[in-house]
């Protein structure tokens, strides 16, 4: 990815953009439409046009109009382009809208990212949608997810800032920015990792017996049917069960053999 400033567009070039865009306005529209009215992502067809109208304030050469051309294209080169002309100034509020469907489109072909924070009865917005990026934080490289707007500057910015926090060389800390529902670039992120932080286990047995009141509960059932005369191996709880539903409280992230917990 592009560590350079966004490319500026030019007034001649941006009306040549806005001119194609009046060209391909019924077809990107009919796009958008279906696809708020079934609840979806635009098709690939209505994408390539949006990208083909945004290219042309950027020349054939680049990765924005190769996409309109062929349907290729790598998310990082388009995202450097669609986010240069979403921060600049003079593009219309039609075509920013036009970018945030483009750009959620491109992200849900990216694994594990996609639409975290928005109704999905509205219109996307970049801001809102968190994408699996890579990030270099010292000596090693971490996947984290990070609002779908920020562009390569801010990233390299972030990177630098996560790389100096005082838990940046905590495996938990890494392991916590690797959540799909956790903003890495949030403000609050290293008082968000301690809320969240529960602590770490050598198993899974380990966890739920230190998260959940497991022991409690089985000595209460051991209890019960020595009451009643019922042979101890005759009752037990099924720990798949308590895992299942422990994880609906916990995230439990296992690396290197140990059990990170997280509170959801």
């Amino acid at each position: 990815m592009s560590e350079c400033e966004p490319r500026h567009v030019e007034p001649y070039t941006r009306a040549t953009m806005e001119r194609t865009a009046r060209r391909f306005l019924s077809r990107i529209i009919e796009g958008i439409t279906t696809a708020q009215t079934e609840r979806r992502e635009i098709d690939f067809m209505t994408a390539r046009m949006i990208a083909h109208a945004l290219g042309r304030a950027l020349g054939r050469a680049s990765a924005l109009a190769d996409f309109g051309r062929t349907g290729e294209g790598t998310y990082e080169a388009l995202r450097e382009e669609y986010l240069g002309l979403y921060t600049e100034e003079g593009t219309p509020p039609m075509i920013k809208e036009w970018i945030d469907w483009l750009g959620t489109y491109l992200v849900q072909q990216q694994d594990g990212s996609g639409r975290r924070f928005m109704n999905e009865n509205a219109s996307p917005d970049l801001d809102r949608l968190l994408v699996a990026t890579r990030l270099r934080m010292g000596d090693s490289t971490s996947t984290v997810y990070i609002p779908a707007s920020r562009t390569s500057l801010e990233l390299k910015s972030l990177a630098e800032h996560l790389s100096a926090l005082p838990v940046a060389a905590s495996p938990a800390f890494r392991i916590f920015l690797s959540l799909p529902d956790v903003d890495a670039s949030s403000a609050n992120i290293e008082e968000s990792f301690h809320e969240a932080y529960v602590g770490e286990f050598v198993s899974i047995e380990d966890a739920l017996y230190g998260l959940v009141e497991l022991e409690e509960w089985e000595t209460d059932l051991h209890n019960f049917a020595a009451d009643r005369g019922i042979l101890p191996e005759a009752v037990s709880i099924d720990h798949d069960v308590i895992e299942a539903q422990t994880r609906e409280i916990y995230d439990l992230i296992e690396r290197e053999r140990v059990i990170y917990a997280f509170n959801k």
